[in-house]
């Protein structure tokens, strides 16, 4: 081509800057405790399609399915305090209860820790402290993330949940379910899945358990999004005020 006409060809440069939208400046290990429960939950899927008649296995998945809403909870929780920590998401409306170890202070006292080497042994710590917690019941997911989040989670994902699931029509029902499911979990765990005044178990089916696992799974995505999304606005209003500086 003639040089003479090569420039013409030349898109110019966008002068507009797109929108922030928050989701570029999310920490990216913010994303791995849903990823997590998301591998989990297929396994568990895969279990229950392979095994539709046992119900020793339909048992299991009942368990099953409890761990791995308990493990997300815990998963999110370190990841949150860790956030927080760095200044990248804000404090919980029980941020000030979390107690830790008074030896941790000591450590990070020593002048040779840098940032990289006070994170680790922050999340060693928090691992340690919340590992003693369970988070199965309604009342202690409640409690834990109220380290890490400002609102009534339950209030935020009720509305998602019930316009899934027709017969959780309102928080309480909600809570009753993950309750239930924990009790549920409990008595199988202890092989006291019995019927009352009975040598036969209580009966369960494929399709109790899969309702179970969906309710479940769409409760933690609800749950899931409502974290992150309230990160990406705290971010959204800081770079607008930045901006507007």
């Amino acid at each position: 081509m003639n040089n003479k006409y090569k420039d013409s060809f030349k898109r110019p440069k966008p002068t507009i800057k797109p929108r922030a939208t928050g989701l570029d400046l999310l920490d990216p290990s913010i994303n791995i405790p849903i990823d997590v429960f998301h591998s989990n939950t297929r396994k568990i899927r895969n279990l229950m399609l392979e095994n539709k008649k046992d119900e020793n296995i339909l048992r299991y998945c009942i368990i099953l399915i409890c761990g791995s809403m308990d493990k997300y909870m815990h998963d999110i929780v370190k990841t949150m305090l860790l956030q927080i920590f760095k200044d990248k998401a804000p404090a919980g409306k029980s941020f000030d209860s979390f107690m830790v170890p008074i030896s941790l202070l000591n450590k990070f006292d020593k002048i040779e820790f840098d940032p990289q080497e006070k994170e680790k042994i922050l999340s060693d710590t928090i691992y340690e402290v919340t590992s003693s917690f369970t988070m199965q019941k309604s009342y202690a997911i409640d409690r834990n993330l109220g380290y890490v989040i400002n609102f009534n989670i339950w209030k935020a994902i009720h509305p998602r949940v019930m316009m899934r699931f027709k017969d959780l029509t309102s928080i309480t029902a909600l809570k009753k379910f993950v309750d239930d499911l924990a009790d549920r979990r409990n008595i199988i765990a202890h092989e006291l899945d019995f019927q009352p005044n009975s040598h036969d178990r209580r009966p369960i089916g494929y399709d109790y358990v899969l309702h179970t696992l969906d309710v479940i799974q769409f409760m933690v995505e609800a749950v899931n999004y409502q974290i992150t999304d309230s990160i990406k606005n705290v971010q959204c209003r800081d770079i607008e005020n930045d901006g507007s500086i």
